[in-house]
């Protein structure tokens, strides 16, 4: 599981998600005072936008961070 979170571009695709939806869920916090899901559907669409960049390197055959192209 290690390797595959330190190697695989969909796990860093996750991580970035993941680090976003929390961040978007603390931001919340901060403005409202209290931790709730009225906006999940606005944390994931920005984690699902954050990820798009990691996906998009990994399609390009002549990026070789991830193996396509090396």
């Amino acid at each position: 599981m290690k390797e595959w979170l330190a190697t695989s571009p969909l796990a860093s695709a996750l991580k970035v998600f993941v680090a976003i939806v929390l961040t978007a869920a603390v931001a919340d916090f901060a403005n409202v005072g209290s931790l709730t899901l009225a906006n999940w559907q606005t944390w994931v669409i920005m984690g699902l936008g954050s990820a798009v960049p990691v996906i998009v390197n990994w399609l390009n055959p002549a990026d070789s961070r991830y193996g396509r192209g090396e």
